[in-house]
């Protein structure tokens, strides 16, 4: 059959204007999963990068939010993304030392007592930079560097009211993860108890645990005073840090402009971010007491010897959990220009 001039003419012309009015295909859609509720601080301020994200790439990347461990628990999180069953996370760096152990080191004795500007200090350089390619590395995803704050973790019972670390004798206390967090509490006379956070107002309920190593932001986003918390112990065994990460999956469909935009729009919000989270914790604080919480802050006599009893069980968790030398000097260095 020989097709006409005519209609050729015509074929090609309306082949033409379906091209035309066709629209562009809209990049990949970023899930995103959290395990803590839409008030807390993380929640909040990922939400503010998400929107911005979309504004910025004009509709091209758009982005859902799962909170309250719709998707993932804090324990699965991770792996998911490494799978690519999610698109992003943004994980407790305590969490994910299960993964890549060499984020342990911010467990470890040597930093327990230094406060939210010297640890942002030391996150933020080469010790921080170097932990966020072995994350990658090891798990195949992209850590973002520029991790968000969570705040000071302290220590908050149900019935036993926290004076001392001689009060913490045969409790069982949550912990978030992080070997130098287990060797604090073992060392206490507690036993430690990892489970996840959105199992946490069940097991207080049950009695399953006696305590939890947490923050004042964390405890009040959940409302866990209302499970029975009634005593807070103002230990700093920590700062909390999370670290976002992204599927690699989802990273390789992203043209490299948006890839600098995911990092610049990230980045934009980690100070923002750090203030509010202090803002949050010194207000729920308030709101823990004005509830009739009891907070006790920890001697720093007590809190020193407390570093000096752990010390040799921080050399020997050096050693088990193959922490490399280079990061203990990048961490040494830091630390050391932290602190002056």
């Amino acid at each position: 059959m020989t097709i006409s001039r005519p209609l050729r003419r015509a074929g090609l012309v309306l082949a033409a204007c379906i091209a035309t009015a066709a629209p562009a295909l809209a990049g990949p859609n970023l899930t995103i999963t959290l395990d803590t509720p839409p008030t807390h601080v993380r929640n909040v301020y990922v939400r503010h990068f998400a929107d911005a994200l979309t504004e910025r790439s004009h509709g091209d990347l758009t982005v859902e939010v799962f909170d309250s461990g719709q998707l993932y628990s804090s324990r699965d999180a991770g792996r998911a993304v490494a799978r690519g069953d999610a698109g992003m996370a943004i994980v407790s760096a305590a969490q994910l030392a299960r993964i890549e152990s060499n984020l342990n080191l911010f467990s470890l004795p040597m930093f327990m007592g230094t406060n939210a500007a010297q640890m942002d200090q030391i996150v933020d350089g080469p010790v921080g930079q170097r932990l966020a390619q072995m994350v990658a590395d090891k798990m195949h995803v992209v850590a973002l560097t520029g991790w968000y704050i969570l705040g000071e973790i302290n220590t908050y019972s149900t019935n036993r009211p926290l004076n001392s670390l001689a009060d913490f004798q045969g409790l069982q206390i949550r912990t978030p993860g992080g070997a130098g967090t287990l060797a604090y509490i073992e060392e206490a006379g507690a036993t430690p108890v990892t489970l996840p956070f959105t199992d946490v107002p069940l097991a207080l309920q049950q009695g399953a645990i006696d305590a939890m190593m947490s923050s004042n932001a964390s405890i009040v986003s959940a409302s866990l005073q209302e499970t029975g918390l009634r005593y807070a112990y103002l230990n700093r065994v920590a700062i909390g840090y999370y670290v976002p990460i992204i599927s690699q999956a989802y990273w390789d469909q992203l043209t490299a402009e948006q890839q600098q935009m995911v990092r610049d729009t990230w980045a934009e919000f980690v100070p923002q971010q750090r203030v509010a989270a202090a803002e949050e914790q010194n207000a729920a604080r308030q709101t823990l007491e004005a509830g009739g919480m009891v907070f006790v802050d920890q001697p720093a006599e007590e809190a020193a010897a407390m570093r000096e009893r752990l010390q040799p069980a921080q050399e020997q968790l050096i050693q088990q959990l193959e922490i490399s030398p280079e990061v203990l000097d990048l961490a040494h260095a830091a630390l050391q220009a932290a602190l002056q």
